[in-house]
């Protein structure tokens, strides 16, 4: 008869020790789900903002394009790369292929550190160059960027 007392007392002490482990390992479990949902809201509001950030950036060249104040080629340079960052199946409508077509015939221009170690002789070269894609492509580029100024990116899907 001791030794049914002694096993029942074993068990009971086994079973409460392994709900106290159970308990334990939802606590765990909890917390782990709590922290996974904190880092994808964070995402989210990065994610969010990193788009908030293209879009009026977009615009703002757009804009400046528009009023002259950003030369057309460094326009279409810099929209592409934010557009790509958002949206890279933009480019394939044909009133925003102007952008990536003098993207193409502008991308082996030097830029930055680049532009400023050429001679003279270079950047003159390489201006014309500039000059004669922007009248080339002027029209559409500006009829690029008008769309784009008013482009409804807030109705496009994440």
């Amino acid at each position: 008869m001791t030794i049914t007392y002694l096993l029942i007392s074993v068990f009971a002490v086994l079973c409460v020790g392994l709900g106290v482990y159970i308990v334990y390992l939802l606590r765990q479990n909890k917390q782990r789900q709590r922290k996974n949902t904190n880092i994808s809201e964070a995402y989210a509001a990065s994610a969010l903002k990193q788009r908030s950030y293209l879009i009026d950036s977009i615009r703002i060249i757009s804009r400046g394009i528009l009023e002259e104040q950003c030369p057309l080629a460094e326009g279409c340079i810099r929209i592409k790369v934010l557009l790509d960052n958002l949206s890279p199946q933009m480019h394939q409508q044909d009133s925003l292929a102007v952008i990536e077509l003098v993207y193409g015939k502008t991308e082996h221009i030097p830029m930055l550190d680049d532009w400023k170690s050429l001679s003279s002789e270079q950047k003159r070269k390489y201006q014309q160059e500039l000059e004669a894609v922007e009248q080339q492509h002027a029209e559409a580029i500006r009829a690029a960027a008008k769309l784009l100024r008013d482009y409804p990116f807030e109705q496009m899907a994440h």
